[in-house]
């Protein structure tokens, strides 16, 4: 055979020739046999080849796990038997020794080491240390000069080397009508800086929150696509809008008495009855025709009333005399009933606000 099993070429015995002496044919066929027996088999990786018939198997050859490395701070990459190297051990990494530039080295860690950033000798991913854990892989390129740069690194959990991603900015696709139908369009409107985005029939709207705006704020609009803030108001306002019709505001409370009060009194009854609040009936007086006249005690000056009939009984007069009251609104509740054949009158206040 031309060659041994290291790939070490070696001569048939007596091959060479002997000067002045007739070659013999024997020697001389049983060398040419073994130059033919090794131009047709696989070339060996000693002699620059792959050990493969095929590529598949060529490529197999050429990338094969080495002898187990233990880790130390100059991982020496040139000393590895394989271009994949399990790295035993927990000793801290800094660097990978020299190797050619572009030769591939893949690390498989048996337990937990840190491998230690520099941005000019190892190169990782995030520019930041890696813990590493039993299982994972790490792929490394050689930029030649001992320095290495991390082109791949793969957790045994599937994690990510580092726990902040970096993406790229968005920009939306602008438009001062910006009106996007489709399901999932979104564009920015420039003109009402707003954000539209298609429902897959028509455009929803999304108008910016007013600035400053905090708790207990009401925002409203000013104009179709334009939202302002109203600060919150102080405790018991009541809210209004304002005398133009514009926009909202907030107002003083308004004074309240609770409940309604209630009286009563015959027809053509003479003396006070109390009502509440100084609003006192003096009398009620029939005027014949199902309608009634009250007479208060107390005036109510500068009052806005309403006088509301109840029953069968309507409110026609109101009088007042004597004192002076002021409110804001009041009703006048007036009915009547009869129990036993005797009419009674039924008078109920309800005053909201002063």
């Amino acid at each position: 055979m031309p060659r041994n099993g290291s790939g070490v070429m070696s001569w048939p015995p007596n091959t060479n020739g002997v000067p002045n002496t007739t070659v013999s044919s024997t020697r001389y066929n049983a060398f040419l046999a073994d130059l033919l027996a090794d131009l047709n088999a696989a070339r060996p990786i000693t002699a620059g080849g792959t050990g493969g018939n095929t590529a598949v198997s060529g490529n197999d050859n050429l990338n094969t796990t080495g002898a187990d490395m233990a880790s130390a701070a100059t991982l020496n990459l040139a000393n590895a038997t394989g271009v994949v190297v399990n790295v035993t051990g927990t000793t801290p990494i800094t660097a990978l020794g020299t190797v050619n530039s572009g030769a591939i080295r893949t690390l498989v860690f048996a337990g937990a080491l840190i491998l230690t950033h520099n941005a000019t000798s190892l190169i990782l991913p995030g520019a930041a240390n890696i813990t590493t854990a039993a299982g994972d892989v790490a792929t490394f390129r050689s930029k030649g000069t001992g320095n290495w740069v991390c082109v791949g690194y793969q957790r045994s959990t599937g994690g990510l080397t580092v726990n902040t991603l970096v993406q790229p900015t968005l920009t939306l696709k602008q438009g001062a009508t910006a009106t996007p139908t489709a399901e999932g369009g979104v564009e920015w409107d420039t003109d009402d800086n707003v954000l539209a985005i298609g429902d897959g029939a028509a455009t929803q709207l999304f108008v910016p929150i007013p600035a400053s705006t905090a708790a207990g704020d009401i925002e409203y609009f000013t104009a179709a696509k334009v939202k302002a803030r109203l600060a919150k108001g102080t405790a018991a306002q009541v809210l209004q809008m304002n005398s133009g019709a514009t926009a909202p505001e907030w107002a003083a409370p308004i004074a309240s008495h609770q409940g309604v009060a209630k009286a009563w009194v015959s027809f053509n009854g003479t003396g006070t009855v109390a009502i509440n609040d100084s609003f006192n009936v003096s009398s009620i007086t029939d005027n014949g025709v199902g309608n009634y006249t009250v007479n208060f005690a107390s005036a109510l000056a500068n009052a806005n009333y309403a006088a509301v009939g109840m029953a069968s009984g309507n409110l026609r007069d109101v009088n007042y005399s004597g004192g002076t009251k002021t409110t804001s609104a009041i009703a006048i509740v007036v009915g009547e009933s009869n129990v036993g054949g005797v009419d009674t009158a039924y008078v109920g206040i309800i005053v909201m606000g002063d």
